[in-house]
């Protein structure tokens, strides 16, 4: 069963960053496009967001804690754990409380009556770019801490 939930695991986090990574370059590519064509871009980033990152984060912390229970057992957890589960479970509530969200306001934005962008979209855009990047640094950190910085 440890193997299933291993499998679990990796899919999840191939899924979150991944997706991450998809929807960081997307957005990038886009700066360049027309207002029609930017939206559009961010209404692929919204499905992306919602149908990768969100269930990968939720999919990563998930099958983790049922990984974790073997070494709850005993009296001392390996510090290399407790980093990883810090730092995954941060980058999930906020991949899924903020950067989820976010998309999703993104991605049902309209032209505003002139062709442009709405007045919304600069600070929809600046809070998503912050918050994904960060919430990619708390999975990559705990990335790092469960196979780097095992001991």
């Amino acid at each position: 069963m440890k193997g299933f939930w291993l499998l679990i695991h990796v899919i999840g986090f191939v899924a979150w960053i991944g997706g991450g990574l998809a929807v960081m370059l997307s957005g990038i590519t886009a700066k360049y496009f027309s207002p029609e064509q930017r939206l559009a871009v961010y209404r692929i980033m919204a499905v992306v967001t919602r149908s990768l990152i969100g269930p990968g984060a939720v999919l990563v912390v998930l099958s983790g804690l049922i990984l974790s229970v073997p070494y709850f057992h005993t009296a001392t957890v390996p510090t290399w754990l407790m980093a990883m589960q810090v730092f995954g479970i941060l980058g999930a509530i906020v991949a899924i409380g903020i950067v989820t969200p976010t998309a999703a306001r993104l991605g049902r934005l309209d032209l505003d009556p002139r062709g442009e962008l709405p007045e919304s979209f600069a600070g929809l855009r600046r809070k998503q770019a912050i918050f994904a990047t960060l919430a990619g640094m708390l999975a990559l950190a705990a990335l790092l801490a469960g196979t780097v910085f095992r001991i």
